[in-house]
């Protein structure tokens, strides 16, 4: 990771730039969906909602650059030892913002007393999938199947030990 990256707990005012870094991500990584990511998928309500759901014991967890600005973030619920959210503005790609927000969210399942993180990504998600199998997770044969803004997802469950 570069240096002037910076891992911090989000707080309140972090909102709207985290859904724009979602935004950003999904327009880019969540292609396969269509003409749906185009536009916002969330409000700004709902990212003020996740970012108060994920405060301690869980963590979402912001990674900035030396002007504060947010580059990514990561969710973990620390409850059900779930790595829940992992998204890096596709601008700021390839620079180690995705391992540093991996490495927080595994430190924050182990200081909830988890020894195994796990997560559901899209099947079709090929750079999230290549980011998870290169950290270590494998599939366990669990699927999870849903519809989405009217398109069908299939997403197995990957597990790490930590």
């Amino acid at each position: 990771m570069e240096p002037e990256i910076q891992l911090r707990p989000a707080v309140a005012a972090d909102a709207p730039a985290i859904g724009a870094v979602f935004d950003a991500a999904v327009r880019e990584g969540w292609a396969y969906l269509g003409d749906v990511v185009q536009e916002p998928l969330f409000t700004p309500q709902h990212w003020e909602e996740r970012v108060a759901e994920y405060a301690a014991p869980n963590a979402l967890v912001v990674a900035t650059d030396a002007e504060g600005s947010i580059l990514g973030f990561t969710a973990v619920n620390a409850e059900a030892g779930e790595l829940y959210l992992l998204f890096v503005d596709p601008s700021h790609s390839g620079r180690g913002i995705g391992q540093a927000l991996l490495g927080a969210a595994h430190d924050a399942l182990r200081a909830a007393g988890y020894t195994e993180s796990w997560l559901y990504t899209e099947e079709r998600n090929a750079r999230a999938k290549a980011v998870y199998t290169a950290a270590g997770y494998r599939p366990d044969g669990t699927v999870r199947e849903s519809v989405f803004r009217g398109q069908a997802l299939r997403e197995p469950r990957l597990v790490k030990s930590l």
